[in-house]
């Protein structure tokens, strides 16, 4: 199966609890794997929220296949974070994942 072109260097991130200062218990994303993947758009909408444009993107990202990566993660491509909706092995191979994703986009005005 031929996975294409894999150019572009993710963080899939996890959420790990850990205490501040005052005790308090804070989410930190943590770096679970730093991976080659490729990044296509899938579609595209665009709704007004609290008076905010936005649009919400959804992209299919292909990466070599790796256990472990759950729907509750997210992905981190340069400044950009995409938020896991589905993992997809296709034919059950294990050679390779989909991860369909959804990068919201937040414009004011």
């Amino acid at each position: 199966m031929n996975i294409g072109c894999l150019n572009k260097r993710i963080n899939i991130l996890t959420t790990t609890e850990s205490k501040n200062t005052v005790g308090d218990t804070i989410l930190t994303p943590t770096v679970f794997k730093t991976v080659w993947a490729s990044i296509e758009p899938v579609s595209g909408r665009d709704y007004v929220e609290a008076k905010k444009y936005q649009a919400e993107l959804t992209y299919k990202i292909t990466i070599r296949y790796l256990a472990g990566v759950t729907p509750d993660m997210t992905i981190q491509f340069k400044t950009r974070i995409f938020l896991i909706q589905d993992i997809i092995n296709p034919f059950e191979h294990n050679e390779s994942l989909e991860i369909m994703s959804i990068e919201r986009v937040v414009k004011n005005g």
